[in-house]
């Protein structure tokens, strides 16, 4: 993958990754962005999977006031947003048919008109699009256009972390670089992490860094730690414990202990908080409740 980031991150073309899900595809749409001409400029992500079919195009394009029922205002798109920059499309399988051949015109172009609207405005922009889903079964179908997958001249197929082993090291790196985290792992703790064979791939793997980040002390991060976050990840997700029957003093202490470590490291902002331990709002201010009553924390 690192090679592949350094060949192609420099280059104007455009890009389709492929691979299973939390295999890294956005990780490695952002490492391109970084490495091209266009760094300075924006990286625009946008998800197809939440597209519905009458408002893709808006969300896309952009639209004019009045182009349909709530449009009090004229709005660009993501098109626009990433002008002289990155637009990275992920679960690109699932874009409407009925709007690949808008896209596929702005590819080969550069065009493209807001909805409502009969303007051509232009847009300067790199396409990187990811998706896990089998375009050859898709364009057999008549579900996806085969030119506008032949646009996307570059393809590469992201393999399981498992197969990946040094590159795990790279990940875990970087990631806590752009997180501003003051601690590392240990030897050992590596070892641990570059031995587990991830089945839940990149997207694992950086849930596995947030909770060690979150509960790891003076700095360092040990293996027990890296085997405590990885046992948790296999659980699934988190179980909020029966409030109403008697406390576990274990693991109570274990989440008082992290509730405090993750105030702290969001600075006492607890929307942010919550997205460290995994947990909804809700659940968090449940457990203020439980061990602090709400008091400040920390």
């Amino acid at each position: 993958m690192r090679r592949f980031a350094i060949h192609f991150g420099p280059t104007n073309a455009h890009i389709l990754l492929l691979g299973p899900p939390g295999s890294g595809k956005g990780y490695l749409a952002r490492i391109l962005h970084e490495l091209s001409l266009r760094a300075k400029g924006p990286f625009v992500p946008q998800n197809c999977g939440v597209f519905t079919q009458s408002l893709a195009q808006a969300q896309l394009f952009g639209h004019i006031k009045g182009a349909y029922t709530g449009a009090t205002e004229s709005k660009p798109g993501v098109v626009e947003a990433a002008a002289g920059g990155t637009l990275f499309l992920d679960e690109f399988g699932a874009l409407p048919h009925s709007i690949q051949v808008m896209f596929l015109i702005l590819l080969e172009t550069g065009q493209f008109s807001r909805l409502g609207s009969t303007t051509v405005r232009k847009s300067d922009i790199r396409v990187i699009a990811a998706t896990n889903r089998d375009l050859g079964v898709a364009i057999a179908n008549g579900e996806f256009r085969e030119d506008l997958v032949a646009r996307l001249s570059v393809r590469y197929e992201l393999p399981p972390l498992r197969e990946r082993g040094e590159e795990i090291v790279r990940i875990v790196d970087r990631y806590l670089r752009a997180n501003g985290a003051q601690c590392e792992f240990t030897e050992d703790a590596t070892f641990r992490l570059r031995r587990h064979d991830w089945p839940g791939n990149v997207r694992e793997l950086l849930s596995v860094i947030d909770y060690c980040m979150v509960v790891a002390k003076d700095g360092l991060i040990p293996f027990h730690l890296v085997d405590e976050a990885i046992a948790n990840q296999q659980i699934g997700a988190r179980q909020e414990p029966d409030l109403g029957g008697p406390p576990n003093p274990k693991t109570d202490e274990d989440r008082k202990r992290e509730l405090v470590a993750a105030l702290r490291v969001a600075g006492g902002n607890r929307s942010q908080a919550a997205r460290l331990l995994r947990i909804n709002r809700s659940t968090l201010y449940r457990r203020l409740d439980r061990y602090f009553g709400r008091r400040p924390v920390g």
